[in-house]
C-alpha cells in the first residue's frame, strides 16, 4: 500500500471496517495473500501457487486451499499443450475432476519433488485437476484476466470438500503417492 496525500492507493479492492475512533479503518477485500492452517501455520498463497506451477508444467493455473484445515490443498487447471506427453488420449472426467491415471501419477511425482524441499507451510497435501475452466461470468476471472481465488473457492466448494474427504475420491492426488 502506498500513502498519497489525502488518499490511499492499495492496488486492490478495499472496504471500510466499523471503528469507534475518528476515522474508519481500511482493510483489503480482494484475494487472500495468506491464511492459517488448523495447526496455526501461516501459508503464503502467492509463493505456494508459483512453486506448484513451476514444478508441474502440465498445469496452467491453480488456487490454494486449506484455510483452517490440517493441510494445504490445490485445485488446478490443465495446460492442454503440456499435457499431451502424459496423456495419450482425451482425459476422462468424473465428478468435475480429471481422473486420468497417467496424469495423476505425473502430478503425484511433481508434488513429491516440490514437497521434498519445502516446510509444512508450503507442502501441498492433496490436489485435484478441475475439468471445467474458470468462469468469467461467475467472477472466477478478473477484468485483467487473473484468477480470483476467493470466487473460485466459493463457487467450487464441493470440489474443495473432495480434497478433504477420507478416503480421497478418484481424481484427488495425494502428495505421498509416487512411482
Amino acid at each position: 500500500m502506498q500513502w498519497v496525500p489525502g488518499n490511499l492507493r492499495s492496488g486492490s479492492a478495499t472496504g471500510n471496517v466499523a471503528f469507534a475512533g475518528p476515522a474508519p479503518l481500511i482493510r483489503p477485500t480482494g484475494s487472500r495473500l495468506a491464511f492459517k492452517l488448523a495447526t496455526g501455520t501461516f501459508v503464503r498463497v502467492g509463493a505456494l501457487r508459483t512453486g506448484l506451477l513451476s514444478c508441474a508444467p502440465v498445469l496452467s493455473d491453480a488456487v490454494i486451499t486449506g484455510e483452517e484445515r490440517p493441510f494445504v490443498g490445490a485445485l488446478a487447471w490443465l495446460n492442454a499443450a503440456e499435457a499431451h506427453t502424459p496423456l495419450s488420449e482425451e482425459p476422462q472426467q468424473q465428478g468435475g475432476l480429471i481422473v486420468n491415471e497417467a496424469l495423476l501419477e505425473t502430478l503425484a511425482q511433481a508434488l513429491a519433488g516440490h514437497n521434498a524441499d519445502e516446510g509444512s507451510a508450503a507442502r501441498i497435501g492433496r490436489m485435484a485437476v478441475m475439468a471445467r475452466p474458470p468462469d468469467l461470468d461467475a467472477g472466477e476471472i478478473t477484468d485483467k484476466g487473473y484468477i480470483n481465488q476467493r470466487h473460485v473457492l466459493a463457487n467450487r466448494s464441493a470440489l474443495v470438500g473432495l480434497l478433504n474427504t477420507d478416503p480421497p475420491p478418484p481424481g484427488v492426488v495425494i502428495a505421498s503417492r509416487s512411482a
